[in-house]
């Protein structure tokens, strides 16, 4: 029987996404990845098994290592950590609020065993060092937390819930500071049960209660 001499000859592969690719899905698992072993100890080779992508895929996707760690940073940013940050969006009574807030981002820091602590605070600021972009990307990732925790306060200001001094930006960046230290805290394996009340303290001296 005859064959077409062309029927052995290997097809290339077409390029782009391989067929079923989800790309939030990839991006959490490799959000995961940092998460779990940080920006150095996550190797390609890890990245490229837990997303179901071959590293020329990878590659071509997101550049290169850096570029999808900040991919998985934004993806932490918008879908992840919204949750924590969704308590501050009431304009109710700012105490129940800011409780909301860091009870929210203890339980956040704290449910997965694998993932302790926050990709920001933790793989981000280690990653950082010495990288321009990467200390770039983590005082935007600050500054955003700030920027909204300094928003209510000031609303709460504006309200008359709490003095106006000290200011919202100085009041803004403690709690922001505390939610960080917390975060560390939980990543050493410090249960949510010992980090509530340092939580509540702080929020209690913010409000004047």
């Amino acid at each position: 029987m005859s064959s077409n001499i062309s029927d052995h000859i290997p097809q290339s592969r077409p390029r782009g996404r391989p067929r079923g690719f989800n790309k939030p899905a990839a991006l959490d698992a490799a959000m995961r990845v940092f998460w779990t072993h940080g920006y150095a100890g996550a190797s390609i080779g890890m990245l490229s098994d837990a997303m179901h992508v071959p590293r020329a895929t990878l590659y071509q996707l997101f550049g290169d290592k850096e570029g999808l760690f900040k991919a998985a940073v934004a993806h932490y940013g918008e879908v992840s950590f919204a949750s924590v940050m969704e308590k501050l969006d009431s304009s109710g009574d700012l105490h129940t609020d800011l409780n909301g807030f860091f009870t929210g981002l203890i339980d956040f820091a704290t449910k997965d065993p694998e993932t302790l602590g926050c990709l920001i605070a933790v793989a981000l600021a280690d990653a950082a060092g010495s990288n321009k972009n990467m200390r770039d990307m983590l005082a935007g990732r600050f500054g955003m937390v700030e920027n909204t925790l300094k928003t209510r306060l000031q609303r709460a200001q504006d309200k008359g819930q709490i003095p106006a001094s000290p200011n919202a930006g100085d009041l803004a960046m403690m709690l922001a500071a505390t939610a960080r230290g917390l975060m560390v805290r939980a990543r050493t394996g410090c249960a949510a049960e010992e980090m509530y009340p340092a939580a509540r303290t702080v929020v209690d001296l913010c409000c004047g209660k």
